[in-house]
């Protein structure tokens, strides 16, 4: 049986405290990236694991659903990029803040064959640059680079993504949830414009000794900007 997502939540960030955040955002750029044939580690954090594919394919189908131009925050080890582009996409653009991974990001950009734009950086920078109303489809999954941002990174890029959707867009992510969305969730949510709020719910099989996730369930959001 599934522990309690309280307890999930307590677990995660102890550990991710435990392991140390750097003290700017500006070393995460240059910080060393371990890559393995199943993770990716950063300054000592799981960032991301190979049993997530399945959810990445299910994040990466919604944010693709209009087609178009899709924005991923977040390259990590490149499974949702390689789903997105599965898709039939017009054009995909990726963000991503890490020096190491970026290299990997641009390899990616120079073996595909959907038009794609590698955007170096942290998206507090990178998405203002973009124009409003320009995007069909986001998928965004960073990790938390702060103690406070911890289960609740995807909050603060609601107000962005609702600027860069187009009516009728997609935004999808991470959500650090096991079968429903949290009340303030909801309300983050609400608070940026966003009303139509569905979801998935994922079947998953985290390794045995993952540090981040303990659930065999974990919610993909479906969130529609229904209106300009």
């Amino acid at each position: 049986m599934d522990r309690p997502f309280n307890d999930i939540l307590e677990e995660t960030y102890r550990q991710r405290l435990e392991i140390g955040f750097l003290p700017s955002y500006t070393q995460w750029t240059e910080a060393p990236a371990h890559f393995s044939d199943h993770a990716l580690e950063i300054n000592g954090h799981p960032v991301m694991e190979d049993w997530e594919d399945g959810y990445m394919k299910e994040l990466a189908a919604i944010a693709c659903a209009r087609g178009g131009t899709v924005l991923e925050v977040g390259f990590g080890m490149g499974i949702s990029a390689r789903y997105v582009q599965a898709q039939g996409i017009a054009e995909h653009l990726i963000i991503e803040s890490n020096a190491d991974v970026f290299k990997k990001l641009r390899e990616f950009a120079i073996r595909s064959s959907v038009k794609t734009m590698p955007l170096f950086g942290f998206w507090q920078n990178v998405t203002p640059t973009l124009p409003a109303g320009s995007i069909d489809g986001i998928l965004f999954d960073t990790y938390p680079l702060t103690s406070e941002e911890i289960h609740r990174n995807h909050f603060n890029f609601f107000k962005e993504a609702w600027r860069l959707l187009r009516p009728g867009g997609v935004l999808t992510y991470y959500s650090d949830e096991i079968e429903d969305f949290s009340s303030e969730h909801v309300s983050r949510l609400h608070q940026t414009g966003f009303m139509r709020i569905e979801k998935k719910v994922v079947a998953v099989e985290p390794s045995a000794d993952c540090k981040y996730w303990r659930s065999k369930t974990i919610v993909a959001p479906i969130i529609t900007k229904e209106h300009a």
